[in-house]
């Protein structure tokens, strides 16, 4: 894997379930050998953490220099032994990628974390909505908002397909991230994005570090 963390233009997250009767520690451990044995020698890739949620789903979120190095290592996943062990443990059916470009010129990827959270949404179409706004607006509630939570590690917007946004933040516990994402109602500017959201379409998840 690359060293320079704040080099990164794309995430691409993974969620889904493991098979009935897999204990969790098998799919740990060969997610851990997963990336020893093929995600680290990938070029472009820069971190990989494997999260974990309250609903008993899992999810792999892999960050990597740009869109190339990201699709080079999609491509090559399939052949490698280690992902084929990893993928017998799953839940056919379960996955749901999200490929992710990160709309944001530097992120710092934290170490000092616990807790990723990851939520989609789609604009209203009825709305007058430009990714500028959406831009100027996540800015505006890093600077006024997030800056003023001191569990929180780096948030940023990013694009999964034409219609889908995506709001990521990295917090140092579960519980923090959560207090902090549930308080958006109660603040004006983080009030001002959530109306430009498609209610239907909203889809937010914690997701805590297991390796």
């Amino acid at each position: 894997m690359e060293t320079n963390a704040s080099n990164t233009s794309m995430m691409g997250f993974a969620r889904y379930k493991k098979r009935e009767g897999v204990e969790v520690e098998t799919l740990i451990q060969a997610c851990m050998k997963w990336r020893s044995q093929f995600l680290e020698h990938q070029e472009g890739i820069i971190k990989h953490y494997f999260l974990g949620n309250l609903k008993g789903e899992f999810a792999d979120a892999i960050f990597a220099r740009d869109q190339a190095a990201y699709q080079n290592m999609a491509q090559r996943y399939p052949e490698n032994g280690s992902s084929k062990t990893l993928m017998t443990l799953l839940e056919p059916g379960s996955i749901r990628l999200a490929p992710t470009t990160i709309l944001k010129d530097s992120v710092n990827i934290e170490t000092d974390f616990s807790c990723i959270e990851f939520g989609t949404f789609q604009p209203k179409k009825e709305a007058n909505f430009s990714e500028d706004q959406l831009l100027a607006v996540s800015k505006k509630i890093e600077d006024d908002y997030l800056a003023q939570q001191p569990e929180t590690r780096e948030h940023f917007i990013g694009k999964v397909d034409k219609a889908t946004y995506a709001e990521v933040a990295f917090v140092k516990t579960l519980g923090a991230a959560r207090k902090i994402c549930h308080n958006y109602v109660n603040v004006p500017i983080c009030g001002e994005m959530l109306t430009m959201f498609d209610s239907e379409t909203v889809d937010v998840d914690f997701w805590y570090l297991l390796a």
